[in-house]
């Protein structure tokens, strides 16, 4: 089992002393330079050096530093602790996250403890947040956004830390990720209803700058190709805004807008919303057109939440992520950097339609 990143300092400075590398009077390297030689944090080194200070063999002097008290250790080994990984996410709910922590969580037990924080997309949090576990064994993290990174990830790079970032790819970054097939799923959406009969499929996505919806875009306009027909750029509506993290927009006057585009393009027949919160409104905007879902319009859904216990809801056919295997690829890609630092894994999980009550063949 992988130990924790202060117990290895430890092991490797005991060693030292204990063969005589390191004799009784000699000094220990700075703080500064251990952490530099082990590749750690100044933390993880001061809480490997406390060990060895319980431990009897070493005493730290003010002004002075640590100094080699005793070549034999009065204390026994300490036992092989767990590594602690810090999870960062923008948010999480039923629609997408919570399954996540799930499939995290239960991979964790008896390989490493978990520390969890979310964002709410404020990008000076999630600075703060990365800052405050950066001496953590490792750290995954879902970004509130894909142009934005934060600098305190650069310093993880460069430091080779365990890091992998989820459901997100910071293009040009030798970054561990861990996505689910986006492409994949809006080709999965969009080719499931042109196999109901539909020719004018709408694409509707929220406002927010996220490598995931540009792959979705990316799958649809595929879907498309696929079956020889160009992607009309006026049947997307990009702009839904309350479903950003943090923003002051309005559901309602997103209605409205919505309701305008579906006005404006009398021609579609069916629609793909970008995730669930924004399928909502969609389906609200075809409703208070007097459009029946899904007798007069369809829609299918990326991500849904399980209504397994509340038959009054109306199910989206929607194509659903592996979140369960996304958190569990998450905490093994840490581990897997955690033996051997620098490994950087890109790890990609398929989608899978889910057949629902908001699609039905065009009559």
């Amino acid at each position: 089992m992988d130990v924790a990143l202060y117990a290895k300092v430890f092991e490797a400075l005991r060693a030292r002393i204990e063969s005589g590398e390191l004799a009784v009077g000699d000094k220990l390297p700075t703080q500064g330079d251990l952490a530099a030689e082990f590749r750690v944090s100044v933390i993880t080194v001061k809480h490997a050096l406390a060990l060895l200070q319980e431990a009897g063999l070493i005493a730290r002097r003010p002004r002075i530093g640590s100094v080699v008290i005793s070549a034999s250790s009065t204390s026994p080994r300490p036992r092989q602790a767990l590594p602690t990984i810090g999870c960062i996410l923008t948010n999480f709910d039923d629609s997408f996250g919570t399954r996540v922590l799930h499939g995290l969580l239960d991979a964790s037990i008896g390989t490493a403890n978990v520390a969890l924080s979310r964002t709410e997309g404020y990008h000076d949090r999630e600075q703060q947040l990365i800052a405050q576990y950066e001496h953590l064994d490792g750290l995954i993290l879902l970004p509130s956004s894909s142009d934005w990174i934060p600098p305190a990830i650069l310093e993880l790079v460069h430091q080779q830390r365990p890091l992998v970032i989820l459901d997100r790819d910071l293009v040009g970054l030798p970054i561990a990720t861990v996505c689910s097939d986006h492409v994949g799923a809006g080709r999965q959406a969009a080719a499931h209803l042109f196999e109901l009969g539909h020719r004018n499929i709408g694409l509707v996505t929220s406002a927010g700058r996220v490598t995931s919806l540009d792959d979705r875009h990316t799958g649809f306009v595929y879907a498309h190709a696929a079956r020889g027909r160009a992607f009309d750029p006026r049947h997307e509506f990009r702009d839904v805004r309350s479903t950003v993290p943090h923003s002051q927009a309005s559901m309602d006057d997103d209605v409205a807008r919505l309701k305008r585009f579906v006005k404006d393009n009398p021609d579609l027949t069916a629609f793909v919303g970008g995730e669930y919160s924004v399928s909502l409104l969609l389906r609200r905007a075809c409703l208070e057109l007097g459009m029946r879902v899904p007798q007069d319009v369809s829609i299918v859904s990326l991500d849904s939440p399980d209504n397994a216990y509340d038959d009054a809801l109306q199910a989206f056919t929607h194509v659903a992520q592996d979140e369960h295997g996304l958190g569990q690829a998450a905490l093994d890609g840490i581990l897997a950097q955690i033996a051997t630092p620098g490994s950087v894994v890109k790890s990609n999980l398929a989608t899978t339609l889910v057949l629902g009550e908001t699609t039905r063949p065009l009559t």
